[in-house]
């Protein structure tokens, strides 16, 4: 039977709340709290009833979670963004409860998007808050290592698998996955799955093994947008204690927000060449060495379409849009340029200044004039709308 929160932990949760407590202080109380009180009824812990710290009962239970569980991952200090927040909350619930709203749960996810940190927080969750088991596996592992009876799995509250798309590609795999999956279902314990393919593209799984995953509540993390990346980038300058301005912030935010390793990678990279010559990393350092990890301007195609069609538009060559000519011919194409680029592909100024060589306030006053064209002259809307 699945354990809950001893009644002593609601009242300590009133007391600490009747004064100014932070939530997340007041979350991490609560949790020791229940801990401690739940653990010195336990017969694992009968040796440690004396220990004066809470810290102390915490760390006995450590041997609970497996190790291929990182223990730094937490729902605190996952970074939230449009991208991910659908499938953060949704583990969130079920972590409260296993077993119960969402039994089964499927996390659709590429690589490098925060699907592990939130398995990880999950897991971690649920072993603060329960005296069972949790079991972590990636696809294959499950079917091979997964071997238990009826007693055995009394003792289990949540399974994790990871990878799940390893099994797309060979029936037998599936078959048992199957058998073993509903054994888990019979015995009511919490699934959480995720995997690189929704089970709707899953081309190759059998009948069988795409019912079961179609019927689990499915969350997708879709691709990081740039304002997430922005706040992940602050975050990892924090934790790697190196400072960077503004702009070159912007430019990482634009041009690896792809994935988080893509963003570390890059600051790694600058981080290592200012520790290595004693620089600071400006724009033009930064353009400098991150071309090694692969281009680091215009990876969007659709800006490449738009110049090409600017240019063909106005009938001029791209060395010319590029160029350092004010001749009107070349200077308002420019301008609408950088505009559509602004306005309709969502650049940030210092991307814009970087691809075409200029400082913001140039762009700024490129982009503001377009704008204003586009208020005083219906014909430059119907250009630029055509264009794009």
């Amino acid at each position: 039977m699945k354990s809950s929160r001893p009644r002593a932990t609601k009242i300590f949760k009133e007391t600490v709340k009747s004064r100014k407590i932070d939530d997340r202080q007041l979350d991490l109380l609560s949790f020791v709290s229940s801990e401690t009180i739940s653990l010195s009824r336990s017969s694992n812990v009968r040796n440690i009833r004396s220990a004066k710290s809470p810290r102390a009962v915490v760390r006995a239970r450590k041997n609970f979670l497996p190790i291929n569980i990182d223990r730094s991952k937490n729902f605190m200090n996952f970074i939230c963004g449009e991208s991910n927040i659908s499938a953060y909350r949704a583990l969130k619930i079920v972590a409260a409860n296993p077993g119960s709203k969402y039994p089964v749960v499927y996390i659709n996810s590429l690589s490098g998007l925060g699907k592990s940190h939130l398995l990880y927080a999950c897991a971690n969750s649920i072993f603060l808050n329960s005296d069972e088991k949790i079991l972590y596996f990636h696809g294959k592992d499950f079917v091979y290592n997964f071997e238990s009876n009826d007693k055995d799995l009394k003792k289990i509250s949540t399974i994790i698998i990871d990878d799940l798309d390893e099994l797309t590609q060979d029936v037998g795999l599936q078959s048992r996955f199957c058998r073993n999956f509903d054994l888990l279902k019979r015995n009511k314990i919490q699934i959480i799955m995720a995997g690189s393919i929704l089970p709707k593209n899953m081309k190759m799984a059998s009948p069988n093994f795409a019912t079961r995953i179609s019927g689990a509540l499915v969350e997708k993390v879709h691709k990081i947008d740039r304002a997430l990346a922005f706040k992940i980038l602050n975050k990892l300058v924090e934790e790697h204690n190196f400072d960077l301005s503004l702009e070159v912030k912007d430019l990482l935010a634009d041009c690896f927000h792809y994935h988080v390793y893509g963003l570390e990678s890059a600051l790694l990279k600058l981080k290592s060449f200012s520790e290595a010559f004693d620089k600071k990393i400006t724009i033009k350092v930064a353009l400098k060495e991150l071309k090694i990890l692969g281009p680091v301007l215009d990876r969007d195609i659709n800006s490449k379409k738009i110049i090409n069609r600017v240019c063909s538009y106005y009938k001029i060559d791209i060395e010319d849009l590029f160029s350092r000519s004010r001749k009107k011919e070349f200077s308002f194409p420019r301008h609408v340029c950088m505009y559509i680029l602004k306005e309709r592909n969502g650049f940030s100024l210092s991307r814009i200044a970087t691809l075409f060589n200029r400082d913001h306030t140039s762009v700024l006053y490129g982009v503001n004039k377009i704008l204003a064209e586009t208020q005083r002259d219906e014909s430059i809307k119907k250009i630029i709308h055509a264009l794009v």
